[in-house]
């Protein structure tokens, strides 16, 4: 084709379009990949809008993810760097012969966190117009998957969304992403080791092959061999702190608004605000934010957080600590860069020791709407024997963050979070 008939037949088309050109591939001169056309232009689909350099306002990059997307490369590789960390868990828990699950979104009760559910309403075909049936969303799918476990299937684990009716910041989103996995006869010491060996593996190959994960961990100086540091809760609490915590505090379950009041005057003393709402468990969780949180997020490596109080892990198996007259929970919690990843424990296996746990919970709630709720079909299954069993739980889009150095998680978020998705364009 002559050069006067090419200029014609391109003269109109704009950045963006898409085309079909007939020719010979080559490189120029500068060795610049080209097609030296045969053929006019064929014009497949227009582009009605001439693409930008860049988007600089946060606001219009979250309301159009689209363009965002086709103009920032980097923005890309954060999702291909997600596509990456899924592939990752779902062949390492593949490889250990872990079946992978789907499990209800919407039930009557949405249980296994502590959180507050988003309510829906769902029509009854064949009934009266008016009959409706109240569900939830899943904050959680733990009680589905402890299901599975009493079914007979040792080893099971799931991706997938839940929904928490929560408050909305860079590291929060209604909808997000977790990965849980369930093993029959695994201790807290198996769910160690695992999770050491999941999170050193992970980072090791994608430093190799993600290039957007290898800058960001060499830039951070993070390092994630094996094995992580560990700190336990109450006594270090209590050395950060100058106090010792009677039984009767960390065994709040039996003697709770006791341990109120002692807990009350800690925080008039050291001049934290109480949290609202004033519940035992709400008050220890302030303190370890407050004084254990700066530890966990000093660090360079991940830190386990682990031997929390009793009333703090209503779904986990309890122990008598060593040398102590007071429970604690098989459980631990996994911290990088002062982020929770991680949350594990030793499974409540007694359905009447859960049911009781169950019942403290249930008189929190009529203080705190995100104490975790009663299921009576949960505990109906675990009648028929729910093995001593490990589970546990970690957040994507935190861990996604976390790998890539994102410093907000709509940018790990197809799409962007919930503020974005609203009004997207």
């Amino acid at each position: 084709m002559d050069d006067e008939r090419f200029r014609k037949s391109s003269e109109w088309l704009r950045r963006g379009d898409f085309v079909s050109v007939t020719g010979i591939v080559s490189r120029t001169r500068t060795g610049e990949l080209s097609v030296r056309a045969t053929s006019e232009i064929k014009l497949l689909s227009p582009c009605l809008h001439p693409i930008p350099l860049t988007l600089s306002s946060e606001q219009t990059r979250s309301h159009n993810r689209t363009v965002n997307l086709l103009v920032h490369s980097a923005a890309r590789d954060i999702l291909r760097a997600r596509t990456f960390v899924l592939t990752y868990l779902r062949t390492f828990f593949s490889a250990r012969d872990f079946l992978e699950v789907q499990t209800p979104i919407l039930s009557d009760v949405a249980g296994g966190a502590a959180a507050r559910p988003f309510v829906t309403h769902a029509t009854v075909l064949g009934a009266a117009p008016d009959s409706l049936s109240l569900l939830e969303l899943r904050i959680a799918p733990e009680l589905w998957l402890k299901r599975l476990i009493i079914s007979g299937f040792d080893r099971v684990f799931e991706i997938g969304q839940v929904f928490r009716n929560e408050g909305i910041d860079a590291t929060h989103n209604p909808e997000f992403t977790t990965c849980e996995f369930y093993q029959a006869f695994a201790s807290l010491d198996d769910l160690i080791t695992l999770t050491e060996e999941l999170l050193s593996g992970l980072v090791k190959s994608a430093v190799e092959k993600v290039p957007a994960i290898k800058t960001n961990i060499h830039d951070k100086g993070f390092k994630f061999d094996a094995p992580f540091l560990r700190v336990d809760f109450i006594s270090t609490l209590e050395e950060c702190m100058g106090v010792t915590f009677p039984d009767f505090v960390l065994n709040s379950s039996e003697d709770s608004e006791d341990a109120k009041q002692f807990l009350k005057r800690l925080f008039a003393v050291e001049r934290i605000p109480i949290p609202n709402p004033e519940t035992v468990a709400r008050m220890l969780d302030k303190l370890c934010d407050y004084y254990i949180g700066p530890i966990l997020g000093s660090a360079k490596t991940p830190v386990i957080l682990m031997n929390f109080p009793e009333v703090l892990s209503p779904l986990a198996k309890s122990a008598k600590a060593d040398g102590k007259d007071y429970r604690i929970a098989r459980r631990f919690e996994l911290y990088v860069a002062g982020k929770e990843l991680v949350n594990a424990y030793e499974e409540e296996n007694s359905p009447f020791v859960q049911r009781r746990k169950f019942e403290l919970q249930l008189r929190d709630r009529e203080v705190d709407a995100e104490a975790h709720a009663t299921d009576e079909g949960y505990l109906a299954s675990m009648e028929w024997g729910l093995p001593p069993t490990g589970g546990w739980g970690i957040g994507i889009d935190r861990l996604v963050m976390l790998l890539t150095g994102a410093e907000r998680i709509s940018d790990v978020l197809t799409f962007g979070g919930i503020k974005g998705v609203v009004g997207q364009e």
